[in-house]
């Protein structure tokens, strides 16, 4: 077979037409031109322009960022020269000047706060927000919670989301827990994440008026309030994906109806199975008993 395509290559050199050169050898047109796979003829180079490289390679600022389609129209405008879109394409690829299918940005590593359990109430909490959809918009749920008996101290429900709501919040777990005001000399922590309500400066301001110690979490960390975040996946289960609400205050509804259960009724598997009512109820009686 490799002589046949030998022979036939020495007739087509000598001017013989393709088809009687493979007539006269006895060889099929498919067989002739036949290439094993991974063997591609070579082909020819291309010639650059050198005054479209002179101005690819003029390029300093951000017209290096620009694919080759608006490259032809940045050249035309600036520069006044016409090129073909495919030729200005050729000459970016062999210049390296063509721009990745996707720039992925830079990984920075993430900060995770330790975990510090609580000892007692009130001296741990972790707050957060959530958004509930209903028939003619959402509601806004921001929650406070103590980390030690898992209570729910402050729960606001808005229309918006904005820093004042993530105060409100804050005012009604200390109303809930301190009658209006912490008491002095309590050293209370909140861990919040880094969301724009919690970094608002009306909340900042309210937390150092309160003297309420702030922690951050890191960016993208939500394992560093796992509580809150765990009832926040509890509240959806239970309440928010089995209703549909038709308002806002069909939102507020269910809120305060579930936050009545959760508090009295509902079990908690790190309490021992106890509602937080009853956890916090014998708590106190075991502080009591413990004084005398």
């Amino acid at each position: 077979m490799q002589k046949k395509r030998e022979a036939a290559q020495h007739l087509r050199e000598n001017g013989a037409p393709v088809r009687s050169a493979l007539r006269a050898v006895g060889l099929n047109k498919s067989t002739f031109y036949y290439r094993r796979k991974g063997c591609k003829p070579k082909g020819k180079d291309y010639l650059l322009d050198e005054d479209l490289c002179h101005i690819l390679q003029g390029f300093t600022g951000y017209e290096l960022a620009l694919g080759y389609r608006k490259t032809r129209e940045y050249i035309m405008a600036v520069h006044g020269r016409r090129y073909n879109k495919k030729k200005v394409y050729r000459h970016m690829k062999a210049l390296k000047l063509l721009q990745p299918r996707r720039i992925r940005p830079g990984k920075q590593p993430k900060t995770h706060l330790d975990s510090c359990p609580a000892e007692r109430s009130n001296e741990r909490w972790e707050a957060d927000l959530t958004y509930v959809s209903h028939a003619h918009g959402r509601a806004y749920v921001f929650v406070v919670q103590d980390i030690f008996d898992k209570d729910i101290v402050g729960g606001h429900v808005s229309y918006r989301c904005r820093g004042e709501d993530a105060v409100s919040s804050l005012k009604k777990a200390i109303g809930y827990r301190f009658h209006g005001r912490k008491p002095e000399g309590l050293n209370l922590t909140v861990r919040v994440d880094r969301g724009c309500q919690y970094t608002a400066n009306d909340f900042i301001v309210f937390c150092e008026e309160q003297k309420i110690h702030l922690e951050f979490c890191g960016v993208q960390c939500p394992n560093d309030k796992p509580h809150i975040e765990s009832f926040i996946g509890c509240y959806k289960r239970e309440e928010v994906y089995r209703n549909q609400y038709d308002n806002f205050l069909d939102v507020c509804r269910g809120w305060e109806s579930y936050l009545q259960w959760y508090r009295f009724l509902r079990p908690h598997g790190s309490l021992g199975f106890m509602s937080p009512a009853q956890f916090k109820m014998l708590n106190q009686n075991h502080q009591f008993a413990a004084s005398f």
